[in-house]
């Protein structure tokens, strides 16, 4: 029989997000509650040319960019100072690059058909040659999981007629580098490869059929779950902090997690292999003869989050709005400015002035209750009628990815910096910049509040 109840629209709508857009469908190993870390491009800068084809980024953990120079045989450093060097001569005609957790690099020497580790004097180790006793066709690109396992692709360009293997594929090797394993032998071409830092999810660009799957990863390293990931094959990838993926072809694409193209990063040479450096704000790019830098930083608009009802906002909405963000709380000394947020919300609003209000539970536990409580107490006492979001840390290990952004000096330049209590102020102009950030006890209505909002509205 069918129940005499209905079902509020507003609760199936609820359900539908969940499922569609919720975090269990991301598998990328990015915290589940947390939103994407969008990037834009900021700026674009060739760091060092006049190679004859780079690849094989990789950074170490001094900020230092490590690349291959594949037909002139060597391994250069990119120093953050500027300087180029040679790290290593006569490579094995080295590919692909990736530290590991010894700071020794590994390489896929494609040239002699080797996987080696290097130590930082440049000494060299064969971790693998062969597999069931024959060569490797050319290994290309790798990732080391958090065991210390590598993956590894081994397709082969150029002459084809006297392949080693008997295709084109991808490899494992244990963390004790002992056992050595096939675990992908479907794709036409497999070349770069990356997973996620939880180690449950490898992506691998099938270069051959031009399109990149998504695997689950098996405790033994073998995969699973084989998934179609994009229309579009790669080169070499990474992925930023959101689990934003990065391939490249003609130009670097950016993937959600959710496999939607985000956007695409032109860059003046065709692009052959990605990395991010230190800090994970720089993305080094091989491309041809050169290497180039691109300069990201978080764009405000792409954030989303949940409201005081618990719906998703995304900022996008009040893209070419002047914005107030201010983490807010019910039981602190500063309290008392709401009703002045509220004035000034109400007095500039029609002009484009938007006040978002981000209770906080961050200092002296000041904001210990339920959303629905936070929304209660707001509007009985001071009306509230600008835009409330659901309760967030503004700081700590759980900081939501918003206010890493605005408290970042690499994302916010001068106004970054850590939140020291509640009725911290940033003023964000219509492009998405802040402008002006102003602590706790500068009142809401201060002329010098009243002077930059007015300013950033002209």
């Amino acid at each position: 029989m069918m129940s005499k109840h209905r079902i509020p629209i507003r609760f199936v709508l609820w359900i539908v997000w969940v499922l569609c857009m919720g975090p269990a469908g991301c598998g990328t190993g990015v915290r589940p509650d947390a939103d994407p870390f969008p990037l834009k491009v900021s700026g674009i800068r060739k760091l060092a040319d006049g190679f004859r084809f780079t690849e094989g980024p990789a950074a170490d953990g001094e900020g230092n960019i490590y690349f291959t120079d594949i037909p002139n045989n060597r391994i250069l450093r990119w120093s953050p100072d500027g300087q180029i060097r040679t790290f290593l001569e006569n490579s094995g005609g080295a590919n692909g690059l990736l530290f590991d957790k010894d700071g020794d690099l590994i390489a896929c020497a494609g040239g002699i058909g080797k996987l080696v580790s290097i130590d930082p004097t440049g000494k060299i180790t064969i971790l693998a040659d062969t597999y069931e006793g024959k060569p490797f066709n050319s290994p290309n690109d790798l990732w080391i999981d958090g065991k210390g396992g590598i993956y590894f692709t081994d397709p082969r360009y150029g002459h084809r007629e006297t392949l080693p293997q008997d295709g084109e594929h991808v490899y494992y090797l244990s963390p004790n580098r002992k056992k050595l394993i096939r675990v992908i032998d479907d794709l036409v071409r497999p070349n770069g490869l990356v997973g996620t830092p939880d180690g449950k999810r490898l992506y691998v660009g099938d270069h051959g059929a031009n399109k990149t799957y998504v695997y689950s990863i098996r405790r033994d390293g073998t995969l699973t779950g084989k998934t179609l990931f994009a229309e579009q094959g790669s080169d070499g990838m990474t992925l930023d902090a959101a689990g934003n993926l990065y391939l490249t072809a003609d130009a670097v694409a950016v993937y959600a997690p959710s496999g939607e193209k985000t956007q695409t990063i032109e860059i003046p040479e065709m692009p052959s292999n990605v990395c991010f450096g230190k800090g994970g704000r720089t993305l080094y790019v091989t491309a041809r003869q050169s290497l180039y830098a691109v300069d990201l930083k978080s764009n405000i608009y792409s954030f989303t989050l949940k409201d005081i009802d618990g719906w998703p906002v995304g900022l996008s909405r009040y893209e070419g709005k002047v914005l107030l963000a201010v983490n807010v709380a019910s039981e602190c000394a500063f309290t008392g400015q709401y009703a002045n947020l509220e004035r000034l919300y109400r007095k500039y609003k029609d002009r484009g002035l938007v006040v978002l209000g981000f209770p906080a539970n961050n200092f002296g536990s000041q904001e210990p209750g339920s959303n629905a409580e936070i929304k209660e107490f707001t509007v009985r006492r001071f009306g509230i009628t600008f835009p409330l979001f659901a309760k967030i840390s503004v700081k700590g290990e759980d900081m939501h990815p918003l206010y890493r952004s605005l408290t970042s000096p690499e994302e916010n330049g001068e106004f970054g910096g850590p939140i020291p209590w509640n009725f911290n102020k940033f003023l964000i102009d219509k492009d998405g910049n802040t402008i002006a950030r102003f602590p706790s006890e500068v009142d809401p209505l201060d002329p010098q509040i009243i002077e930059a909002v007015e300013a950033a509205l002209r």
